[in-house]
């Protein structure tokens, strides 16, 4: 156990006395409440500062990280996992200084030990900073291991690696700040584990302060590209999101566009803004089935209107830019 933590000469240096989670990550799909929101400024007894609201952004980083995670248990297997809680050796509750903390042991220590981290900041109700972290290891930490015994505070079956990770983590930590540490390894599976660890993002939101938002909520160490199997940016599964990605896929076959790499070769990184409105007025009918009526109706809404808004310079410019690409292709 961590000397600092309680005392002993063994463990992970629990964190066992902080209050447990909120529930797992369904409780990101609704922010569990039916109280007015008002501006962090305006806070009202009774009221949800907007920054403490889950947003579609929140949801989306949840999903993301809870499919990074199964990912990398596939690929490593949980054994070589760790779950690994950092807190302060002092109050820290400057988002700023904790993140410069971390950075430094990122930059120092992290990257060159572990494989990969993913880690996600929480704010706790006591407006305190700290980190959790999944790592990958280089070696088995789970095998042997009786999580009823460590539980109930008995080493004795931790493995070798997993002691030369306590007794690494008992010198180094205080080196940057860090008081209080625990590393185990992955109890469940995957699936678990990635909603064990999503819950905090819903948990951090819902305490931090006005000064935290648009603070990054999770980070991902050690992934080159290649090795995100997801990423905030895809696209959110609803009707709206389907019917763009059809009509999408329709306007490049029909301009002789095979990818987003020849859209983006045109019409540069913000061809969505540029090209939105013609995308919009493509009409699917004959070769999509829409999920519902009422969303096909909506389209042939929509499109009568873009028809009737689209200005001559955005179809001109989007007709310039097709007759560059076969320019370019012959």
């Amino acid at each position: 156990m961590d000397t600092q933590a309680s005392g002993g000469t063994e463990g992970p240096g629990a964190e066992r006395r902080e209050a447990p989670p909120a529930s797992g990550l369904p409780c990101l799909l609704s922010n569990n409440s039916d109280r007015k929101t008002v501006e962090a400024s305006g806070e009202k007894t009774g009221e949800i500062p907007k920054v403490n609201i889950l947003t579609g952004g929140h949801k989306r980083s949840a999903f993301v990280l809870a499919e990074e995670i199964m990912a990398l248990a596939k690929e490593f297997g949980l054994e070589r996992l760790g779950f690994f809680t950092l807190t302060f050796s002092d109050r820290v509750q400057k988002l700023k200084e904790a993140n410069r903390r971390f950075n430094n042991l990122n930059r120092r220590v992290l990257k060159a030990r572990y494989k990969r981290a993913i880690v996600v900041t929480e704010r706790q109700q006591s407006g305190r900073v700290h980190f959790h972290l999944l790592v990958v290891l280089a070696a088995d930490i789970r095998s042997g291991l009786d999580f009823a015994a460590i539980a109930r505070g008995d080493y004795r079956t931790a493995n070798a690696e997993l002691r030369g990770e306590w007794a690494f983590w008992r010198k180094t930590a205080p080196l940057y700040g860090f008081g209080r540490h625990e590393l185990l390894p992955v109890k469940s599976n995957g699936e678990g584990i990635a909603r064990y660890v999503g819950k905090y993002i819903s948990k951090n939101v819902r305490q931090r302060s006005p000064a935290d938002k648009g603070a990054r909520l999770v980070r991902y160490i050690g992934f080159k590209p290649g090795d995100r199997k997801a990423n905030t940016r895809l696209a959110w599964n609803n009707d709206h999101a389907q019917i763009w990605r059809h009509k999408l896929k329709a306007w490049a076959e029909r301009n002789g566009m095979k990818d987003m790499e020849d859209i983006k070769k045109i019409f540069g990184p913000r061809w969505a803004y540029f090209l939105q409105g013609v995308i919009l007025l493509e009409n699917i009918v004959a070769t999509y089935v829409f999920p519902s009526q009422k969303a096909g109706m909506r389209d042939s809404e929509d499109r009568f209107m873009h028809e009737m808004m689209l200005d001559k310079a955005m179809r001109e410019n989007a007709a310039r830019g097709t007759a560059r690409f076969y320019e370019l292709k012959q």
